[in-house]
Parts: C-alpha cells; structure tokens; sequence
C-alpha cells in the first residue's frame, strides 16, 4: 500500500537535520527521547500535541509508553498559529530562572504575540500577604497564589513571543506544583524591597510601571497592565472569576475579551455547571493611576469552599493561565486588525 507519508533521511547519529522537518511527516527519536522531548524538538509545545502522537502512533509506541530508537513516528501537523522553526528569541526583560528550575527551559511556541507587551503583577506581597485562609492547621496567604498564576500566564506569553515584565518578584519561589504553597515575604518590586505602608507598596509598582510604559509605549503595537487577585468575602459565596477594568475603552474591551474567553472554556469542559462571574469598572488606586491599558482579575473567593479548591489546583492554576493567554492572543489580533 502507497505510504501517505515520506520517510525523511536522517543521518548516521540518529539525529534529523531540522532544516528537513517542515516539509516532512516523520521522524526518528535520538537517545533518552520522551514523547514530550521528541515534540520539543519540532515545536510541538502544547500538550494537545501529546494525544495528537499517540492516536499516529498508536502502533509504533513500547509497552511502556515510550519510543524506541530505530523506530520511525508520525509528527503530529503544526496548529493554526504554530510554526517550525521556531521563532527566534527576543531579548526579554524577565529571566527564565524566576520560573523555577521545572519550568525554565522552554521553546517559544509562535510569535502571535511579537509585538505585545504585558506588565504582570500579583497581588500583595512582602510584608503583606493578602486574604489569608486556612485548612486544618495551614495557614494559607493569597499572595502565593497570586504570584504562582501570575509566573504561569508571563511564561504563556513570553511562549508566544510577548515582551513580558514580571513586576513582583521572588528569587526563590518559582512555578509551583504543590496545592499548599508555604508562606514567605521575600517578594520584591523589580528588586526592590516592598514597603509596609499599603499606599506606599500600590505607589511603587504603579511608578515602576509607567516608566516602562513611557519607554515602550512607542515600540509595540499592544501592551496592557494586568494585577491578579484572589477575593476574599462570605465563604458562601462562590464568584469563580471576577475583572475590573480602568476608565479606558482598551481596558474595557480587553476585560471583555478574557471573561469570553474564560466563559467559553466552562462552557467547553463544565457545560451544566454555569459561569458566576462579570466585568465591571471599579475606580481602584491601581487602575486609576496605571497609564498603559489595565485590568484587575480576581481568579476566586479564598474563603469559599469550592473556589478554594480549584485555586488549590496546580492544574487548574494553569488552565486558567492558558485560557487567558488564548484571550490575550484573541484581543491582540483585534487591536492589530482594526490600526
């Protein structure tokens, strides 16, 4: 029977040219290749690709869920917005390493985004730990959830090629997997130490912000300002996502885009469950002050049962980074369309 795909030469080493692999189907894997490695290779990032190899290669995979050298496999074809090669690095202001040593090494997946700049902060911080909770004898503080959403959707972004500042930074605490994230105050202000005064911590990241917007604002197409929160109200109120928006017609729109998104992606994996959650202006110090377009999301209510969960959720934590960067890529394709 006539192969649908071309078999690719490939040299002595067992290691393909990739100068090859965008006009080809097939690959060999090289030794101590994974199927996750094996896709990287190709940039084939997003975990999709996964199911994707192993419903082609159904046949070819060991009894142990592995590859085998020697062994030809099908390479699943690139999504809408992917590209091989992939995209060459831009110089970004936010280190791999504050993601942590899991989570650092990554390819840049597209470059949807190469002309989009975001300045990601979590809330709280340093001396101020936010809303605080507790289960059994732990003693949560929101602050660490904050910032592990807000390390989880910069990563996204810069994967798509954005220009991303990660405004509140700690040294030591990268993208965690854990559901009880231990309590710190080591977070800084792009390396300064957070003060204890609340106007004073609100003043110092709004300053550090629109200095790098008055530096930006002429090189990118788009760029927006997004503070992540976690609510804290009556434990019997579940508010799964709420955004605020600034008294700017970008920030608005932008808002919009990510409840829709969000929106659709309940719809998608929980369609009996229903959405609790909206879009409103709210005339905060930090949407006030930011010159950029700015939103404020706050991803649950910390005291409820039910939000506390999926905020506990390391995998939930990322979702909801996917699904914002899917609306971020979506407002960004507006903006660009309609200058």
């Amino acid at each position: 029977m006539k192969l649908r795909y071309i078999i690719i030469t490939i040299v002595l080493s067992g290691c393909l040219s990739p100068l090859f692999v965008s006009a080809q189907d097939m690959a060999y894997p090289i030794e101590g290749d994974g199927i996750l490695s094996f896709l990287r290779r190709w940039n084939r990032i997003d975990t999709s690709y996964v199911r994707e190899f192993k419903e082609l290669n159904f046949d070819r995979i060991n009894a142990q869920g592995g590859l085998e050298l020697g062994t030809v496999y099908l390479i699943p074809p690139l999504h809408p917005g992917d590209v091989y090669p992939a995209p060459e690095v831009v110089n970004q202001p936010t280190e791999r390493n504050i993601f942590g040593e899991k989570y650092k090494d990554f390819a840049v997946a597209s470059d949807n985004l190469k002309d989009a700049c975001f300045y990601i902060m979590s809330g709280h911080g340093g001396p101020d730990p936010g809303a605080v909770t507790r289960i059994g004898g732990r003693e949560l503080h929101e602050d660490e959830y904050n910032y592990d959403f807000a390390l989880r959707l910069a990563r996204n972004l810069m994967m798509h090629g954005a220009t991303v500042y990660v405004v509140i930074q700690d040294e030591y605490d990268g993208i965690r997997d854990e559901r009880y994230l231990m309590n710190n105050n080591g977070e800084t202000c792009m390396g300064e130490p957070i003060p204890k005064s609340q106007i004073d911590r609100l003043k110092q990241r709004v300053d550090n912000v629109n200095d790098l917007f008055e530096r930006d604002k002429a090189k990118f197409k788009y760029i927006r300002a997004l503070e992540i929160h976690i609510d804290s109200r009556n434990p019997k109120e579940q508010i799964d996502l709420f955004l605020y928006y600034a008294d700017n017609p970008q920030s608005r729109l932008t808002s919009y885009t990510l409840r829709n998104e969000i929106l659709k992606q309940y719809q998608k994996h929980q369609p009996n469950r229903g959405f609790i959650g909206n879009v409103s202006h709210r005339d905060l110090y930090i949407l006030r002050q930011l010159d950029p377009p700015a939103i404020m999301v706050e991803v649950g209510n910390f005291q409820n049962a039910r939000d506390r969960l999926r905020i506990l959720d390391p995998n939930n934590r990322q979702a909801i980074a996917n699904w914002m960067t899917n609306a971020f890529m979506e407002d960004y394709r507006r903006v660009v369309r309609n200058n």
